[in-house]
């Protein structure tokens, strides 16, 4: 019985030691720090897909710690898409709506 106790505190502490390390790796690898990044998404049609899109960048965005951009590029988005990209960002900080024009020119 005490070989099996002994060798459930074993893994137990095991486990433990790696879960440390893996805290610890990814402490120090993970930049925290603002990078020249922009997310940008082409949407065209309908854009059934463009509020999962969104949620899921920011998701990410936050579970990064980056404060970037999320650049919706209206690539031929129909009127009623365009409207909902619309109410995505005013509702979404850090969520803004171009054309392919003013995507040149933010380039620039």
């Amino acid at each position: 019985m005490t070989l099996l106790q002994d060798g459930l505190i074993a893994l137990l502490a095991s486990f433990g030691a790696v879960t440390l390390l893996w805290l610890l790796a990814t402490a120090l690898i993970e930049r925290r720090e603002d990078l020249p990044v922009v997310l940008m998404v082409p949407l065209r049609g309908q854009a059934e897909e463009m509020e999962y899109i969104v949620r899921t960048l920011e998701l990410r965005r936050s579970r990064t710690g980056l404060h970037t951009p999320i650049v919706l590029v209206d690539a031929g988005l129909e009127a009623e898409a365009r409207r909902r990209a619309g109410l995505l960002t005013g509702t979404h900080p850090g969520v803004v709506l171009m054309n392919a024009a003013e995507v040149s020119k933010y380039w620039e």
